[in-house]
């Protein structure tokens, strides 16, 4: 059972009350833009940038709601990759923060400016002027608070996060450390899976980004965006089981997947900037944050590309870091020594045990290396 400290407890409590607030104001945003748009008969322009806008605050929560996933298997697995990792996804939810910002701006501009009057209640407002003084009152106020609460928990989730670094970067320097391949391979293995974690959250908000584009003429995008769904779960789930069984043939096949997403991701990216008429342009108010989601992503997934070969490779060399080390326990509940006590048979599993994979052999061998380095440094 993994014990937290003082700090990591305190970096989670935090975290969740601060989606918790967040989320919550955000929800209110939600409420007055629903009850701003509905004194509207949008025309397809304005139905297309608000249905955007609903789509960003979307995802601003569910950033919110990964987030603290990230926390917690950053936290239980002390990766410290991960852990530093969470400053540039907290910073990431500013931007998103300024991007609904902007999108009211639009909506309040652009949107409403060409759709008829249609008042809910034609005693409460007397125009649409009235109405969207209204609207600005109560929700700006609120888009404020979230760039400020967002600001100033980056702050204090920096901090936590430095003092987490240096917590878990030494307790896995003890165990990892003996032998400079184990600390590299864990190293990059550390950095794949956080950056498999990245593209996931990216890939699934790029496909969410779509379904606005639909209602102004991208028919394909419904298709398009189920099939995002369902490779990016499937990526995410062999990935998972890729690194967390350092399986190198799962790895390979995910090295294939990310190497094809690339084309697509540039192909796309090419398609949402083409020129297009301004009436029939079904990216006219989405085309730059569909831009950066899109550039975003082919970066992470060109990284991610990188660092799963590298693990292939330490893979195919016998270079295991979870199967050899474990976490606690190995895969089938076999507790794993931490300290050699320095009997070659506290390190190298029984013969019946051997046989049974190559796997389990290559286990042996390792752990036999890394005691034998062991003796030969005392």
């Amino acid at each position: 059972m993994v014990q937290f400290s003082f700090t990591a407890k305190f970096t989670l409590i935090s975290s969740i009350i601060y989606s918790i607030v967040a989320t919550t104001i955000e929800c209110f945003v939600i409420y007055y833009h629903v009850n701003f748009v509905g004194n509207f008969k949008l025309d397809k322009r304005g139905k297309g940038i608000s249905d955007a806008d609903l789509i960003y605050h979307s995802i601003f929560i569910f950033s919110l709601a990964f987030q603290i996933l990230l926390v917690v298997d950053a936290l239980w697995r002390r990766n410290t990759i991960q852990t530093a990792s969470l400053i540039a996804f907290n910073l990431l939810s500013l931007a998103y923060a300024g991007i609904q910002l902007f999108q009211h701006k639009i909506l309040e501009d652009i949107g409403t400016d060409s759709s008829k009057w249609t008042p809910k209640d034609p005693d409460e407002f007397q125009d649409r002027e009235e109405a969207k003084l209204h609207f600005l009152h109560r929700v700006r106020p609120l888009e404020y608070t979230v760039i400020g609460l967002v600001t100033a928990y980056s702050v204090v989730f920096s901090y936590l996060t430095y003092k987490l670094t240096i917590q878990f970067g030494w307790d896995n320097y003890k165990t990892y450390s003996a032998d400079i391949r184990i600390r590299d391979a864990y190293i990059a293995l550390n950095i794949l899976q956080t950056l498999i974690k990245l593209d996931f959250f990216f890939i699934l908000s790029y496909a969410v980004q779509l379904i606005p584009s639909r209602q102004i003429g991208y028919q394909e995008s419904i298709t398009e965006t189920v099939l995002i769904f369902v490779i990016g779960i499937s990526m995410l789930g062999v990935a998972w089981y890729a690194g967390r069984r350092e399986q190198k043939y799962a790895m390979l096949s995910i090295i294939i997947i990310l190497a094809v997403s690339t084309v697509y991701l540039i192909y796309r990216c090419i398609r949402v900037n083409m020129k297009r008429d301004p009436d029939n342009d079904p990216y006219l108010f989405t085309r730059r944050f569909l831009t950066f989601f899109l550039l975003t992503t082919l970066g992470l997934v060109i990284a991610t590309i990188s660092y799963a070969t590298i693990c292939f490779k330490n893979f195919w060399r016998g270079t295991y870091v979870i199967t050899v080390f474990g976490v606690g326990e190995d895969d089938d509940g076999d507790e794993i020594p931490k300290e050699n006590s320095g009997d070659v048979e506290d390190v190298i599993p029984p013969a019946s045990s051997t046989k049974q994979s190559k796997r389990q052999s290559q286990q042996a061998i390792n752990r036999l290396s890394r005691l034998e380095g062991k003796i030969t440094i005392d």
